[in-house]
């Protein structure tokens, strides 16, 4: 090896051990740092800089980020509900429990989320024509009859709820066109009865 190549090799191995000086340092200042923050009631801490022990090429020596100290008593974050994410408002995990319990088998999220989304739907939409019913009868609050007058005057909702009961929901006013009275002609006489004589 040639002198240059010598000294260049020297340098390195310099440049090594103070890096490692340096944060061996930057440790043990740590330590009574750590002391002092389970001391301290607050839980509030200043933030201590700590070096990462790489030297990025935009960084200039000696300085490092500042490092934040998370406070204690926050913990992990809250996990996000499955409903949110899916932009539900239904009880996802409420309704995967359910199908598990009926005897289905296995049930995957997507089953879960997919089937409380058309529990949603169904629900805004007979909610939102009980809405429509309750505001032509200028009234406040949506009742079982609303309900009932929502999905029997809907084609496809009555269809779809053919066979179920709502409890005091009443029936449609209808009344069959032979029970209706027969209109009079002018002469008094009905028109499509023939008295009887025996």
């Amino acid at each position: 090896m040639s002198a240059p190549e010598e000294d260049e090799e020297v340098a390195q191995d310099a440049e090594e051990e103070e890096d490692m000086d340096q944060e061996q340092e930057e440790a043990e200042q740590e330590e009574p740092e750590e002391e002092q923050d389970e001391d301290d009631p607050s839980g509030i801490a200043e933030a201590a800089p700590k070096s990462s022990g790489r030297k990025g090429p935009g960084r200039p020596r000696g300085k490092s980020k500042p490092v934040t100290k998370k406070d204690p008593s926050k913990g992990k974050k809250a996990p996000v509900r499955t409903e949110y994410k899916a932009g539900l408002c239904f009880p996802v995990a409420k309704v995967r429990n359910l199908l598990r319990e009926s005897g289905y088998g296995r049930v995957s999220q997507d089953a879960s989320i997919y089937l409380t989304g058309v529990m949603e739907y169904v629900v805004a939409e007979i909610l939102e024509l009980a809405g429509n019913t309750v505001k032509e009868q200028k009234k406040q609050r949506i009742i079982p009859r609303n309900i009932q007058l929502a999905i029997r005057n809907d084609e496809e909702l009555n269809k779809y709820m053919a066979n179920v009961t709502i409890k005091s929901g009443g029936v449609i006013p209808n009344i069959h066109t032979v029970l209706m009275p027969q209109k009079t002609s002018a002469k008094g006489v009905s028109a499509g009865s023939h008295s009887q004589e025996y």
